[in-house]
């Protein structure tokens, strides 16, 4: 009410005294170990690394820390943001440019990216919302939080590319240590092949590296070169088709989840069509189906237990299903649930090689002369007569 001595003990007629003028405005983040791909589905695992400093317009508070996690039967919410500002349009930019910061590094998945959206949608910067809002958006799938096929996939290549040659480094010096004196192991380090696989195409990749830190990317019609540096924290800088992409991936039972400039991408692994798994942790609670029923795709056929809530998971095929594992069975994600005996094996969706080339700009990264003859005289790919 305007006091002067915000601690003074003085008599206030509320009915008679006006509220002092409103000068700020405040918007609230609740951060929660949640799917917004899968419907807002609870996740749970450990946390390594959460990132955020408050700022004078920003104040926020997590209930973990590093090396700490979200447990299967524990509550999803895991943090709060506060952004203030003098009206509520500066407090909702403060609120993305923290969110934006923000930076949750574990086995969960987190609302943040899609809160960002959110914010920036035309209904909410107007304020034309309501309580069903939300829900409709949800429903509809309107906000997609994605990135462009091509540069996924490239990244996701790369990424594994880099994991490659960083184990077969490693497993080589491992064996040297042990007095192995055995080379063979050394050409696949610099030339090797790896796969991709996202929406139900199949990527074969040939990789050769051209430098230390210089890969050589081919497939189908495309080559790709790319500089990659791996920073302190573990993320690599990608430098390919003109431009830096900041990449971190992990690999979880059900494929790669690939962090691309801030935005998760799950591509799950090519799956046998006819295993039923789960994608959360916690307890299952019953099948909907007896033992060598049918059960149609995209119908529930069971209930698990995650962060105090019961949720169905569909079939993905149809057929005579098979369980398992029992009521009370504790479940992480990945576990097989039940298997089928298909339907209609013809009908099952079929991974197609991928055909034709990239939408990567061609942009060749410049290596000095000397250094590009060093790299060939320390073994890399390179051509000599260029």
């Amino acid at each position: 009410y305007g006091r002067a001595d915000i601690y003074g003990t003085d008599k206030i007629d509320f009915l008679e005294e006006d509220y002092k003028p409103i000068d700020s405005h405040v918007i609230a983040a609740r951060i929660t170990a949640e799917n917004p791909d899968e419907g807002f589905k609870p996740t749970s695992g450990t946390i390594e690394r959460i990132k955020f400093q408050s700022t004078s317009n920003v104040w926020g508070y997590f209930s973990v820390g590093a090396n700490g996690g979200i447990h299967e039967f524990a509550d999803s919410q895991f943090g709060h943001l506060f952004a203030k500002g003098a009206n509520r349009e500066q407090a909702r930019k403060a609120l993305i440019l923290a969110l934006k910061e923000i930076e949750v590094r574990g086995e969960i998945r987190t609302t943040v990216e899609y809160l960002v959206e959110l914010l920036e949608t035309k209904a909410f910067i107007e304020n034309t919302i309501d309580t069903s809002w939300l829900d409709g958006l949800i429903k509809e799938k309107t906000i997609n939080v994605e990135q462009p096929d091509d540069l996924t996939v490239t990244s996701a290549a790369i990424f594994r590319a880099f994991q490659h040659v960083k184990e077969q480094t490693a497993a080589v010096s491992e064996s040297l240590a042990k007095g192995q004196v055995s080379t063979s192991g050394i050409p696949a380090i610099n030339s090797f092949n790896t796969e991709v696989a996202y929406k139900d195409i199949k990527y074969p990749f040939h990789v050769e590296r051209l430098a230390n830190d210089v890969y050589r990317l081919k497939v189908a019609g495309s080559v790709i070169d790319a500089r990659v540096i791996e920073t302190a924290e573990g993320s690599l800088l990608a430098t390919f088709g003109g431009e830096t992409h900041r990449i971190f991936g992990m690999d979880e039972p059900l494929g790669l989840r690939l962090v691309l400039d801030g935005v998760t991408i799950l591509m799950p692994s090519i799956f046998d069509p006819s295993e039923l798994r789960t994608d959360v942790t916690g307890k299952v609670v019953r099948y909907l189906q007896e033992n060598g029923a049918e059960v149609e795709a995209g119908k529930p056929f069971v209930e698990v237990e995650a962060m105090k809530m019961i949720m169905p998971i569909k079939a993905t095929e149809s057929g005579k299903i098979i369980h398992n594992l029992s009521p009370g069975s504790v479940i992480s994600a990945g576990d097989l649930l039940a298997s089928l005996e298909l339907k209609d094996p013809s009908k099952v969706k079929k991974i197609e090689t991928f055909e034709g080339k990239l939408d990567i700009p061609e942009a060749p990264l410049e290596i000095d002369p000397a250094e590009a003859i060093r790299n060939i005289l320390a073994g890399y790919t390179g051509e000599p007569e260029a």
